[in-house]
């Protein structure tokens, strides 16, 4: 029997000896393991994702100012407060108190359009209004109402005026005129105002007539009296005057 104290000796591996599997499997298995020292590192916890920055606003004060929009939507120069102002070809007048048309009193242009803001809440003075009227039995613009087919019109507070009918007395709540004209007739257009006009003088008075015997009749200036003082000619009639 063998001492048991006496160390137990690896058999040496000869050449055509086979090992057992399972031996052969814990060797490969010790020899692919890393090598560690100490205690195995702990797993460390994934990072938290990164807060986004905060993101500031800043609420900013806007000067209100006297503007409004074009016809395209497009917002309009600014105005000065207490002016009245126009965009496109319309015209402010008498000192900044009435706008017209283009080109009143004579033909307004066709295919064009303005806008006038920066208007008072006050009453409207139309001074003249002359516009192509309403006289198309069609429903252009589909609200329905074929009784307000003012192709060319000034419009305020969102009501369309043509024809020999303006804005009289009307207070324009949003401060703005809009005027449009169409392709097809022309007109002398109008003017509107916003403040008290000055009465109108009255036409100079003509001279005192020189006293003209009972039973005839007389002229002054270049006209003629004929045929025995029962008819009456202009200036070298029938040649022209």
């Amino acid at each position: 029997a063998r001492n048991p104290l006496t160390p137990f000796k690896m058999p040496s591996l000869k050449m055509g000896v086979k090992m057992p599997s399972l031996f052969l499997a814990l060797l490969a298995s010790a020899a692919a393991a890393p090598a560690t020292k100490g205690r195995p590192r702990a797993t460390e916890p994934p990072s938290p994702p990164a807060t986004p920055p905060k993101i500031r606003y800043v609420v900013t004060e806007e000067k209100q100012t006297n503007v409004a929009t074009t016809k395209g939507g497009a917002r309009a120069p600014a105005c000065p407060l207490g002016d009245v102002c126009t965009t496109g070809p319309c015209l402010i007048t008498d000192g900044g108190s009435c706008a017209t048309s283009p080109d009143f009193p004579n033909l307004y242009p066709t295919d064009e359009g303005c806008t006038i803001y920066g208007l008072p809440p006050v009453g409207l003075d139309v001074i003249a209004f002359d516009v192509e009227g309403d006289e198309d039995p069609n429903d252009y613009d589909g609200d329905g109402d074929k009784a307000n087919e003012c192709m060319a019109h000034l419009g305020v507070n969102g009501v369309k005026y043509c024809g020999t009918s303006g804005p009289a007395g009307v207070v324009p709540s949003d401060g703005t005129m809009t005027w449009v004209s169409d392709g097809s007739e022309t007109f002398p257009g109008w003017k509107v105002c916003w403040a008290a006009q000055p009465p109108s003088l009255p036409p100079p008075s003509l001279p005192p007539l020189a006293p003209c015997p009972l039973g005839d009749v007389c002229t002054t200036g270049r006209c003629l009296i004929t045929d025995g003082g029962s008819c009456a000619t202009s200036p070298d009639f029938p040649n022209l005057y």
